[in-house]
């Protein structure tokens, strides 16, 4: 597991004009959590969390305060709605020695015999809870799903049991699923309604058009 090293600065002032003044500087607002300890504003450069949050790995971050450097992991990343520029991040400080609980990827090992036999594969859980120590965090984990066929899934329960953690999650969560493909049949039915449909308007509007001619004249 990596450590990424990011440099901060406390927050002084709060509220959200100051937090505003911070974004437009490309600057992102935050607060560490710690143990029983009081909370810490702070503000990091927005490129600076880059390797933090778009990656599909799971990293500690040794947090430099103004010369304070403080271990911890992140909690929670806030996006923009219009921008999706990140608009605030949360981390939790973390001690050697003391179990956390964080949420690491799953990553799918081979390729599934039913996908080679034409069937769809959804991968529904990306990651899954587990309890650790803070050096024993895994980057990921691997689930191979080599062996598993059309209209078979992996659950939880399913990952291999590691002596490094404890998984925490939801035994019958469902991570990936092996779908079978759709026939000519399931298809046909909405293909159907989109030829026939416009020539049922055709006919209706044809005679309601002939009921609301005037009659001839003899």
């Amino acid at each position: 597991m990596a450590e990424l090293k990011i440099s901060a600065k406390k927050r002084e002032k709060l509220g959200g004009s100051t937090a505003n003044q911070l974004r437009n500087q490309g600057r992102v607002p935050g607060i560490i959590y710690g143990h029983g300890e009081a909370s810490v504003p702070f503000h990091v450069k927005e490129l600076d969390l880059r390797p933090l949050i778009y990656t599909n790995e799971t990293n500690t971050v040794s947090l430099d305060l103004e010369g304070t450097a403080m271990r911890c992991i992140l909690r929670e990343v806030q996006f923009h709605p219009v921008t999706d520029r990140v608009s605030h991040i949360d981390f939790v400080a973390i001690r050697a020695g003391e179990k956390i609980r964080i949420d690491v990827p799953i990553n799918l090992v081979g390729s599934p015999i039913g996908v080679k036999d034409g069937g769809v594969m959804d991968f529904s859980l990306h990651k899954v809870s587990i309890e650790v120590l803070p050096d024993s965090i895994p980057e990921h984990i691997d689930l191979d799903i080599s062996e598993l066929k059309i209209g078979h899934s992996l659950h939880v329960s399913d990952v291999p049991a590691h002596a490094g953690y404890t998984i925490v999650a939801d035994p019958h969560a469902v991570i990936v699923t092996i779908a079978a493909p759709k026939t000519a049949e399931e298809t046909a039915p909405a293909a159907e309604a989109v030829i026939t449909e416009p020539e049922q308007i055709k006919a209706k509007g044809k005679k309601e058009e002939e009921e609301g001619a005037a009659p001839e004249k003899k």
